[in-house]
């Protein structure tokens, strides 16, 4: 370990994770979860939390229906014309976000995003990239719940094209978006911020780039409310922080394990997780503890966690045999509970606000 993260610990505790799963019998995707094994107790078993917020929706969501999970708030989309819904497990709450019909054909809901803080504010965003204007800017579609309206706000530069690709897990932060970006061209990668309050973007290069496999991405998180990137280079897992947010633009290695030293304590497991955890070069980083420096990583077929401070390796969950996670570093999300009470816009459509 290079350095260690100080800051304060303003979040609730991690419960479990949501994923995207594979199911091989039927080649069927969906949304599963992992309880975190620190709160046995507490956390629901997974089905459990899973009927917990579908029996929410007004529709049976399926995989590609679940958008987002932002400190504790969950959003889904139906429909050729979006209809958003952000829904509150704990609350036992589900509210409509309401329709902007000039989101048809202009939005990809694949990529939209919550934007929420509750220890900042009881209220939320939700974020659409635009489309259906060309380069040199990019336009955002904003809701806000304070206001119940959408609004444009436009960056310096464009958030995707036919020449780059970006990841549809993001991590929002001091009102702050990230997510990762590969160019299929020139092999960059980088990390794309959008400051919300502002109304500015940049991009940040990531990390040793030349070392990075060109085409995959890594795993953005939050440790202790430092933003973090984390990626397999060559024969280690390294994991750095973002200083000073992204004013700079400057990283940090702050630690380094050995993918053979994680191989190693694996291979002490039971042979049914040795066998559903696969090859040792699969091994990708998955998620940051959010209140803590404990990692967590994997394969397809197990998640595992590193606490550096004694360099333990504790196992969190294996697959069932005919089933996967799915691209883990993009697809695992960390579920914190919240308590704020979503306000209900009612069924009313909402035209469009200029800001």
């Amino acid at each position: 370990m290079a350095t260690s993260l100080d800051g304060k610990a303003d979040s609730s505790p991690l419960r479990g994770f949501i994923y995207h799963a594979l199911r091989f019998s039927s080649g069927k995707t969906y949304i599963d979860y992992i309880p975190h094994t620190k709160t046995p107790a507490v956390a629901p078993e997974p089905h459990e939390f899973v009927k917990s917020y579908s029996s929410l929706l007004p529709f049976e969501p399926a995989r590609g229906d679940f958008l987002d999970c932002c400190n504790g708030l969950l959003l889904f989309v139906e429909g050729s014309i979006p209809q958003y819904y952000v829904c509150n497990p704990v609350t036992k709450q589900c509210v409509a976000i309401p329709r902007d019909f000039t989101l048809e054909n202009i939005c990809t809901s694949e990529i939209s995003s919550l934007a929420f803080d509750p220890f900042k504010s009881p209220h939320y965003r939700v974020v659409c990239v635009d489309y259906s204007e060309s380069k040199p800017f990019q336009r955002f579609r904003v809701f806000s719940s304070e206001t119940g309206s959408w609004t444009i706000q436009e960056t310096a530069f464009g958030y995707g094209s036919k020449k780059s690709t970006v990841a549809k897990h993001c991590i929002y932060l001091d009102g702050v978006l990230y997510r990762q970006s590969v160019s299929k061209q020139i092999g960059s990668k980088r990390l794309l911020c959008f400051d919300l309050n502002r109304g500015n973007s940049r991009a940040i290069e990531l990390p040793e780039k030349e070392r990075l496999a060109p085409n995959d991405y890594g795993c953005i998180g939050l440790s202790r409310r430092h933003l973090c990137y984390s990626d397999l280079v060559g024969t280690a897992l390294h994991f750095w922080l973002l200083e000073d947010r992204c004013k700079n633009g400057r990283w940090t290695l702050i630690h380094n394990i050995n993918v053979d030293y994680l191989g190693n304590h694996v291979h002490r497991l039971d042979r049914i997780t040795i066998a559903r955890f696969g090859k040792i070069s699969a091994l990708r980083p998955f998620a940051l503890h959010p209140t803590s420096e404990v990692i967590f990583f994997g394969t397809r077929g197990a998640m595992l966690s590193y606490h550096p401070e004694d360099r333990r390796v504790e196992l969190i969950y294996r697959t069932k045999k005919d089933r996967q996670i799915m691209k883990g570093q993009i697809s695992v999300f960390p579920y914190t509970p919240c308590l704020v009470n979503l306000k209900d816009f009612g069924q009313l459509d909402c035209s469009l606000s200029q800001p």
